[in-house]
């Protein structure tokens, strides 16, 4: 089966293969948890929109969890951005072409850019760590970060931007992408801070049982971060719901 519908919403991106599969333009890659469910059921049409028509995966164990027992015959892999990153930074060392970060602090993108090259052993990443700005971004960041897309020519791009801004961002350049030969733009969202080693993930434990984004809250304290806790438990009330954009 290429694509499930549960929570109201396409996944298409249920394991690896048919992720990292080539497209003829650039794959816009949705790593979706809880809080996104919850997000595009309760208002959020063009996230829903975004999820249903690009390359959407399993991200967080309890949505993960949930499609296993739903579709009991069909492959479902867990896909979080984090574990994502390493395969798409693999395609892009064999196939000897870029990858552009876009995102995090100065020192946490110069950080993950030099710990990715080092492990490596090549000069094949680039971050950029923009000034601040919320959806819609100003013409000067886009023209910025498409000058950058140009000058590296990246095979993959990785948006640490914060959700839902980054798959914003991301779903408006798909078209500049594919034709500046990028294969796979992904939101990534703290991946940055993970590869810099500034943030430790979550231990495999704390994940299996899924409590990863109570792991994030003890680890940065934040009424932000507070309120997406308890905003992702509602995601069990729509299990079993109708596409928010049919509503």
């Amino acid at each position: 089966m290429s694509q499930i519908t549960i929570f109201g919403l396409k996944f298409r991106g249920l394991t690896l293969d048919q992720v990292i599969v080539r497209d003829t333009g650039c794959r816009l890659i949705v790593t979706v948890n809880a809080d996104f469910i919850v997000r595009a059921q309760e208002g959020d049409k063009r996230l829903a929109a975004i999820i249903d028509r690009n390359v959407s995966t399993f991200d967080g164990t309890w949505p993960y969890q949930v499609a296993q027992r739903r579709f009991p015959g069909v492959t479902v892999e867990k896909l979080s951005g984090s574990d994502l990153v390493f395969n798409l930074a693999n395609i892009c060392v064999q196939e000897q072409r870029t990858m552009l970060i876009v995102g995090g602090t100065p020192s946490s993108a110069k950080l993950a850019q030099e710990r990715i090259n080092q492990q490596y052993g090549q000069p094949f990443c680039h971050a950029w760590s923009p000034p601040f700005e919320r959806y819609p971004y100003s013409s000067g960041f886009v023209a910025e970060f498409q000058v950058l897309v140009t000058t590296h020519k990246p095979l993959a791009v990785l948006l640490c931007l914060g959700s839902p801004n980054q798959e914003f961002l991301g779903e408006d350049q798909l078209d500049f992408l594919s034709e500046s030969g990028v294969a796979y733009c992904m939101g990534a969202g703290g991946t940055v801070d993970f590869l810099a080693g500034t943030l430790r993930r979550a231990p495999r434990m704390i994940q299996l049982i899924g409590l990863e984004g109570a792991w994030r809250l003890l680890a940065q304290p934040s009424f932000f971060r507070l309120r997406r806790l308890a905003r992702s438990v509602r995601m069990f009330r729509y299990i079993n719901a109708k596409s928010p954009l049919s509503q």
